[in-house]
């Protein structure tokens, strides 16, 4: 079976609010499913972009961007989000969480060395 594709160009809309989100508008080669769109949702969730409120009606997708940079660094990054669905990459959507850092219990001898 083929691999799921975008067949034409994306197009975009920028809302008038200040927050500078892009709507993206594209269509698949065939109605993916739900397993794809999750994995779609996930990845475009996590990225760089921000995308995320993805929409699918039968093989056209609608997904927002919070941080647009430029119109072919968006096709580029829908063309990515497609590509990791299709090889079933996982990504979770959300930030990192960040690593505290834990007092080593060699860290008083160390200081008191110096």
């Amino acid at each position: 079976m083929d691999a799921i594709r975008r067949i034409g160009q994306p197009t975009f809309e920028r809302s008038g609010g200040r927050d500078e989100r892009v709507s993206v508008r594209f269509k698949l080669n065939r109605e993916p499913d739900v397993t794809w769109m999750d994995l779609f949702k996930s990845h475009a969730a996590s990225s760089a972009l921000g995308g995320a409120n993805a929409v699918f009606r039968g093989s056209e997708v609608y997904i927002d961007v919070a941080k647009p940079t430029g119109v072919p660094e968006l096709a580029t990054a829908v063309d990515c989000f497609i590509e990791c669905a299709n090889l079933k990459l996982r990504s979770f959507p959300g930030r990192a969480p960040e690593r505290r850092s834990t007092p080593s219990p060699l860290r008083p001898r160390v200081r008191g060395i110096f």
